[in-house]
């Protein structure tokens, strides 16, 4: 998913999807292009999570809730777009991460 060429949130639960089923958490993170990923650190060999623009990291239960995936959407649309000011999770999706 990019949030530059496609920011949907079709394209959002088909990346929460691609998650390994075997793990409880996962990192979500942006790269400076809008560059969605999850799970970088299983994909790339000793990458740093603080290398990306935004990271953060949430669990399973997000695939089979519309809301909590609707606010995970959302904060990293604001992540993206926002010019280094801190970005919270909405505290209803803290409670599911």
């Amino acid at each position: 998913m990019n949030l530059f060429f496609n920011p949907s949130l079709i394209a959002l639960r088909q990346l929460v999807d691609t998650g390994k089923k075997s793990l409880s958490v996962h990192n979500i993170v942006i790269d400076y292009d809008g560059e969605v990923i999850i799970d970088p650190e299983t994909r790339f060999a000793d990458i740093g999570l603080n290398r990306f623009k935004f990271h953060t990291q949430i669990n399973s239960s997000v695939k089979s809730n519309a809301r909590a995936l609707h606010l995970l959407f959302e904060t990293l649309r604001a992540a993206y777009n926002s010019n280094g000011q801190v970005i919270e999770l909405h505290r209803r999706l803290k409670s599911v991460a």
